[in-house]
């Protein structure tokens, strides 16, 4: 009798997304490429604005032992490329993982009047930070305000950065360097800090 199990690969660092895909592909009976943009946010969505960073795919093998061997080959070869990834057991949710923090800066405009030009700009620049300490994405919301123009009465969605870290230490800093940094853009920001794992 043959076992199959879910799994889905967070790919975190998109320089490697491909190498990455190719391993999993190697291993997998099946594979199918998809985006945690998708996922987690509300529609409609400019597909040019994301990147495919999840992939969920199925191992088989005919006994359980024999199964999580070639989840550990699988799991030895993407360590081989020195990147950063989660996998997820999707039936246990067990996830391995070389990312053991996960957080996010939430950005509010609730005390905001007018969008200064060159706002989104800045914003969507500390969305893609690679860094010793670890990673920030990010993606465009839906529906952005015109920038140099009266927000009041409109409903904006918070602006979100995604931080990854390999450790708790390294995230709080990555944290605290973000926060220095949406700050200088505006000091009138309201930043909330969620965090996830």
């Amino acid at each position: 009798m043959t076992i199959t199990k879910t799994f889905s690969a967070v790919i975190i660092d998109h320089e490697k997304l491909s190498d990455i895909n190719k391993v999993i592909f190697k291993y997998a009976e099946s594979a199918r490429e998809s985006s945690s943009y998708i996922i987690f946010n509300v529609k409609p969505i400019n597909l040019t604005d994301i990147t495919n960073d999840l992939t969920f795919f199925k191992l088989s093998a005919e006994n359980e032992k024999k199964l999580n061997n070639k989840l550990k080959e699988l799991i030895d070869e993407l360590n081989s490329l020195n990147t950063d990834y989660g996998i997820r057991d999707e039936e246990t949710k067990e996830i391995l993982s070389t990312i053991k923090a996960v957080g996010a800066w939430n950005i509010k405009f609730d005390n905001i009047k007018i969008i200064p030009k060159g706002t989104y700009a800045k914003i969507d620049s500390l969305k893609n930070i690679k860094t010793e300490l670890g990673y920030s994405i990010g993606y465009k919301p839906p529906f952005r305000p015109i920038e140099s123009k009266e927000i009041e009465n409109i409903n904006i969605k918070d602006e979100i950065i995604y931080i990854f870290s390999r450790t708790k230490e390294n995230q709080l800093k990555l944290k605290d360097s973000l926060s220095e940094k949406i700050m200088e853009i505006n000091p009138d920001f309201i930043l909330e800090y969620e965090t996830f794992l």
